[in-house]
Parts: structure tokens; C-alpha cells; sequence
């Protein structure tokens, strides 16, 4: 396969011009329209701000039913787009993960090859398998960014998700195409490691390279030492982010004069175990102060942070959630568990305090010493901002990704020199 326009660099303007990268994200996630999650939001970030570094950035976003759209977001082109359907109406109730992620790839595959873009690389996530068709033509390198797969997605769901012929085949789907990139990173050394204990990379050893928060988007926000008691959680409702341990939690500090805990994400399930219905029920049976709000809009999530003393992330696993950098850019302190990639962060100051999983007594004894002292909040909360900006700053992190993507770049084009060269 070549891409239009793929041709030897040969005058002398051309040679200036590759200073510029071409970089194509295939992200079916991007804010509003296709989920605020971890994929969109890192997407999110990063196109703008390395389109604002001078390179031409691309996120083809391929989603089913979505309308054909071309527009800007800040100097980064977005190309928003439909996928093609399989017509396995009668198998798709068995098949729905394979099916859905060979949609995705082909999708991903054909609107690549369509859009009038010659780029230099391509960066695919592990989940849903995006960049599979592309990994295997291997005509331009593409970096395989890890995220959380299908395969951690059900072993961290306490059960909720068995492993049925269907997934275990998705699963390997996702493999492949992760096995198959030119190259691989993870936000977190916590992701990395569970993957290698199931042998998923190979010959690859994949390169951290943290998320990267904007500081100006949570710029105006005051400090927690104006805040009610309130604890924010964010993130669905699934087994995976444990909303259970902080009902637990609630309940445990439901003798805290006006505590208000609040989580707010949309619902996984209709019906079962973390069901709304489901959480609720188990809420009111400890008379536990929480509600859950749904899902709201990224102006709206703001308002929230701002109203929030402290933030919690209870998951069960998370590889590095974007909810914890985001309040941490918006001054609060963090209290998350020691399997998610936040942990990491963590240092003597007290921005991050890190409790064992799935252990509610912990947790609410984490979150006490925020509740009981507002200006000790907003005392972690504004070390919590000069953390982030420090390790995860958006320039540090763009600056660190297009250092790594010119090297991938260059090692791609010494690879094809190579295997063009004689044999002596």
C-alpha cells in the first residue's frame, strides 16, 4: 500500500519541510460527540497541542451512525466519520465484540486511505483495535498507544464480564494489532507490566510517555478552602472504577456534618450488578450520602471540580486517569488507589494519597483529614496543581512526543533503506 503522494523528498524546500510532521490519530473517542473517556480526553489534548508545535495534526474518528464532518479544533483537523457494518445480524449477538472491532479496523482502514492527508506516522489505541489493518499493510509506521484493552477490561470487572468465545477472540484482535505496531507506549508502568505478565508484547518494549494536561483550560478555579465537604468521584459506572467501595465509603463517613459525595459518569449497565438501579439500592441500604449524576458536559464537569474539597479515584484498576490530572490542574488533591496509574505520581507532598483497592475503611479515612479541614485541602490542593504541571504539563509532554515521533520517523525510514539495500 502507498498513501497518495508518497514520494521521494528531493527539493530543498521539501527538505525544510520535514521539520513539519504529518501525525494521524485514529481515535473513534473525541470530545463532545464520542465520549469524554481516557482515549478521547488524551486525544484530545495532544492533537491541538502539537498542532500548535507547528505539525499538521489529523484524529479520524470513525463511530457508528456519526454523520461526515470535517472541522478544526484549535490548529488540529478533525475528520468525523461513519463505519461500514458487517451485516451479521443474526451471528451479532454472539460475535458483537469481534464483530465491532472488525468494523473498526476496516473502517479506520478505508477513511485513512480516502482522506487527503500523507502523514509521516499514524498513533492507534490497543482498544478496539483501530490501526489493525494499517499495522499489517505497513506502508507508514504506527505507534500503538495503550490505553486499557478488552483482555484488563474484564479481569478487572470482579466477574461482571466472563471470558466467552467472543471476547477471547476480540482479545486477540487487539493483540495482534498492538504486536503488529512499529511501535508502542503506555501512560503508566502499571499497564505495561500486566500486559507483560500475559505475554502481550513481544519483541516491543513499550515506552512511557505520561498524559498531558492543558493548565489553562482549569486556569480561575479557587481554592478548596472555599469548598463544602463534598468528594467528586468521576468516571462510568462499571465494576472497574468501583463506585461500590465509595458507596462504602459514604456510609462509613455518614456521620460528617454536611458531606456530600458525588459521582458522576454514565451508566455501564441497564440492569445487574453496577446498574444504577444496583448502586442506589445498595446506597440506601447503608444510608450512604452520594448521588450519581449521569453523565454531564465538560463545562459543567468544571463547575463540579470547582465545588469539590477533594477528589477520589476508588478503581480497582485504572492505567492513569484523566479525572485525576484534571483535578489536579483545578487545585485539589487526590485520594486514589494503589492499582491506578496515579499512584506513580505520587510523592512526600500530600497532592496524592494513595490507599489499598477495594478497601472502604481505608479510603474514608483517606478522605477524613479533607473533610474535617478546608484549608488543609486547599493547602494539598494547590501542591496537587504544581505537581501535575510539573510532571504532566501539556508542553512538557507534547515537547516529549514529538521528540519520540520524529525518532520513529527516522527509525522507519532507516528500516525501509535497509531492507531496499543489496545484499552485499
Amino acid at each position: 500500500m502507498s498513501w497518495p503522494g508518497d514520494s521521494p523528498v528531493t527539493t530543498p524546500q521539501a527538505r525544510r519541510d520535514r521539520s513539519r510532521l504529518t501525525i494521524l490519530f485514529l481515535s473513534r473517542e473525541y470530545p463532545p460527540e464520542t465520549g469524554g473517556g481516557g482515549i478521547g480526553s488524551y486525544v484530545a489534548a495532544i492533537a491541538p497541542a502539537l498542532a500548535a508545535r507547528g505539525h499538521d495534526v489529523h484524529t479520524l474518528s470513525c463511530a457508528p451512525g456519526q454523520a461526515t464532518r470535517d472541522y478544526r479544533d484549535g490548529d488540529a483537523w478533525i475528520h468525523r466519520r461513519g463505519t461500514v457494518n458487517l451485516r451479521l445480524s443474526r451471528l451479532r449477538p454472539h460475535v458483537q465484540a469481534t464483530a465491532s472491532r472488525l468494523e473498526a479496523a476496516l473502517s479506520c482502514y478505508l477513511e485513512a486511505r480516502r482522506l487527503d492527508v500523507q502523514p509521516d506516522l499514524l498513533e492507534a489505541p490497543d482498544w478496539m483495535a483501530e490501526g489493525l489493518l494499517l499495522t499489517l499493510v505497513g506502508s507508514k509506521p504506527v505507534v500503538g498507544h495503550l490505553h486499557t484493552p478488552l483482555r484488563l477490561t474484564i479481569k478487572r470487572s470482579g466477574g461482571t464480564y466472563p471470558w466467552t468465545i467472543d471476547r477471547r477472540l476480540a482479545d486477540r484482535i487487539e493483540r495482534l494489532a498492538v504486536r503488529r505496531s512499529f511501535h508502542l507506549t503506555s501512560p503508566s508502568r502499571l499497564l505495561v507490566d500486566d500486559l507483560a505478565r500475559d505475554n502481550w508484547f513481544g519483541a516491543h518494549a513499550p515506552g512511557i510517555f505520561r498524559y498531558g494536561v492543558d493548565a489553562e483550560r482549569w486556569d480561575g478555579i479557587s481554592s478548596a478552602s472555599s469548598t463544602e465537604p463534598l468528594v467528586l468521584g468521576v468516571g462510568r459506572l462499571e465494576a472497574r472504577k468501583a463506585p461500590d467501595t465509595l458507596i462504602e465509603a459514604a456510609g462509613t463517613l455518614s456521620h460528617v456534618e454536611g458531606l456530600d459525595v458525588v459521582f458522576v459518569g454514565r451508566e455501564q449497565a441497564r440492569a445487574g450488578p453496577f446498574s444504577l438501579q444496583w448502586l442506589q439500592e445498595r446506597a440506601r441500604a447503608i444510608g450512604a450520602p452520594i448521588r450519581f449524576l449521569g453523565s454531564v458536559s465538560r463545562n459543567e464537569l468544571r463547575g463540579w471540580y470547582a465545588a469539590a474539597r477533594v477528589v477520589v479515584v476508588p478503581s480497582r484498576y485504572d492505567n492513569f486517569p484523566f479525572v485525576a490530572l484534571e483535578a489536579m490542574a483545578a487545585g485539589r488533591a487526590v485520594v486514589c488507589t494503589a492499582t491506578t496509574g496515579t499512584a506513580e505520581l505520587a510523592d512526600d507532598s500530600e497532592a496524592i494519597t494513595v490507599v489499598p483497592p477495594e478497601d472502604a475503611g481505608a479510603l474514608a479515612s483517606a478522605l477524613r483529614p479533607f473533610l474535617d479541614d478546608a484549608e488543609f485541602a486547599s493547602r494539598a490542593g494547590a501542591q496537587a496543581r504544581e505537581l501535575v504541571l510539573r510532571e504532566c504539563g501539556l508542553d512538557r509532554i507534547s515537547a516529549e512526543r514529538e521528540a519520540f515521533y520524529r525518532e520513529v520517523v527516522a527509525n522507519w525510514e532507516h528500516r525501509r533503506k535497509g531492507r531496499r539495500r543489496p545484499a552485499a
